[in-house]
């Protein structure tokens, strides 16, 4: 069909459109369940390239949907586009707005790559002079030296052709403490600062999108460090903690304010985390001298492997400052703050299991975050990469209720216990003496104990149960342990 048609490809904007058309009807497409002109997903529903065996297919009725009138491509003011790497820079700019990569979280000359091998073949005159190449081999990539010096070179370049009063825009997407750590390293070592963030919301939930993605994009507007500021670490934890604070709930009150007009809000926690990253990173990159150190040689020295930098100690700090401000519905910020890091960490992804969220390294980041130093001893044998989840109380049984395991002492190994008992459908007078006795100032600690039975009894529901995964049993011990303490007489 291409090729009858590529008479009618010599329109300069129906050339651009071949890509949208290739993407959305091609032998790669995959069947969506749809009827007629939606029946077909687009090619890169995902990085890889699907070989399918039976691949939908438009009729020319339909794709004519996927070209653009002539009138969207109005040019309404003249540019020179150049094609080099951002250190080849010769000319000076007011503004500058880049998409970097994200530690190989994205390999965009493959994506162009399978555009390019339509598009090279007898283009327009407007683009005959086009370098048709993905220019792979000047792509910055990877998480290791390369990527931090060739980094380096980009922005530092940009930030040289750039006047005092002039701006980047960085948009930036990761969860990864380590890429956040290098991007402070980056800006550091370029001469710039963070001077404001802001956090965008630019997916949509879909089939392809469940669980708790990044929903959003953050934009980092640099400058140049023009003043030599110099501070003390503990000075700065105080400045980190009330950027990370006030970022974070200013979020949670949008989000709060969507959630009444639509019953959905904004925000996943893996936003608000990023949200926080990028808060510290605001009052970090304003200081060019912290403890005594210059962050400029601080940033360029190379990483030695299995060994955390100063600045990675810095991300780490504003990690552990924004999950403070993470507190699951259910609990009160002072409930919260009483309950023991490794409680915490349980309830909070069960709190992330209810909302679908599979990966394994959310629960790496998260137990890095709330300092818990063994989480695998917490998580199902047979969790996978992308299908991991927490124990249950029938898979812990007995284990882990005494001995140097993190939650051994605490009231919520003392709970998943008596869930334990419930559905092995024990007395429940017997379980309430075994609960008080297994836990420490059980009166004391009650009524907290009575919130995390009701919080896991609604967590642990409505989830989808399989033969060795049994939510539903969990739920309903869960909320027979808070009503038997409710109603106990002591």
């Amino acid at each position: 069909m291409f090729g009858l048609f590529r008479k009618y490809l010599i329109m300069p904007n129906l050339y651009v459109d071949l890509p949208r058309m290739l993407d959305w009807n091609s032998r790669l497409c995959s069947w969506r369940g749809a009827v007629g002109a939606d029946a077909n997903a687009h090619v890169f529903t995902n990085q890889a390239l699907n070989t399918i065996w039976n691949p939908p297919s438009r009729s020319w009725r339909s794709c004519q949907t996927l070209w653009s009138k002539p009138n969207h491509f109005d040019i309404i003011s003249k540019c020179i586009v150049f094609s080099h790497p951002a250190q080849d820079l010769t000319t000076e700019n007011d503004i500058y707005i880049t998409d970097p990569p994200y530690g190989d979280a994205v390999k965009y000359e493959e994506i162009t790559e399978f555009f390019i091998a339509w598009l090279r073949k007898n283009p327009p005159p407007e683009f005959a002079r086009w370098t048709w190449d993905s220019r792979r081999a000047l792509a910055i990539k990877g998480e290791g030296e390369g990527f931090r010096s060739g980094m380096i070179a980009a922005y530092r370049k940009m930030a040289e052709k750039m006047p005092d009063n002039g701006i980047q825009v960085l948009m930036f997407t990761h969860q990864s403490g380590n890429i956040w750590s290098d991007m402070s390293n980056i800006i550091w070592a370029s001469g710039l600062q963070v001077t404001a963030a802001w956090y965008v919301v630019t997916e949509t939930d879909s089939a392809l999108r469940q669980g708790a993605n990044v929903t959003g994009t953050v934009m980092l507007v640099l400058r140049k460090r023009t003043k030599q500021l110099e501070t003390f670490r503990d000075d700065l934890g105080w400045e980190i903690q009330e950027a990370v604070k006030e970022q974070v709930e200013s979020l949670l009150r949008l989000d709060r304010t969507v959630r009444e007009q639509r019953s959905e809000g904004l925000y996943t926690d893996a936003d608000l985390q990023m949200a926080g990253y990028a808060a510290a990173l605001k009052v970090l990159t304003a200081y060019s001298g912290i403890d005594g150190k210059d962050m400029v040689t601080e940033s360029e020295a190379p990483r030695i492997p299995g060994k955390k930098t100063f600045v990675d100690e810095l991300i780490d700090f504003a990690v552990q400052t924004a999950v403070q401000f993470l507190v699951p519905a259910g609990f009160d910020k002072s409930e919260w703050q009483k309950l023991a890091a490794v409680e915490r960490f349980y309830l909070k992804m069960a709190d992330m299991e209810h909302q679908g969220m599979k990966t394994l390294d959310n629960y790496q980041n998260f137990a890095k975050a709330f300092k818990v130093h063994h989480f695998d001893q917490l998580m199902s044998d047979k969790s996978k990469a992308n299908a991991a989840r927490l124990k249950l109380s029938t898979e812990f049984k007995s284990s882990l209720m005494s001995g140097n395991a993190e939650i051994a002492p605490t009231p919520l190994r003392a709970l998943l216990y008596a869930m334990y008992e419930i559905t092995k459908e024990i007395d429940t007078e017997d379980v309430l003496l075994h609960l008080m006795q297994n836990c420490t100032n059980y009166l004391q600690v009650k009524p907290l104990i009575i919130k995390m039975a009701d919080f896991l009894a609604e967590k642990r529901q409505n989830l989808k149960t399989t033969k060795a995964f049994r939510p539903d049993l969990e739920s309903s011990a869960a909320r027979i342990m808070a009503e038997a303490m409710r109603n106990q007489r002591v």
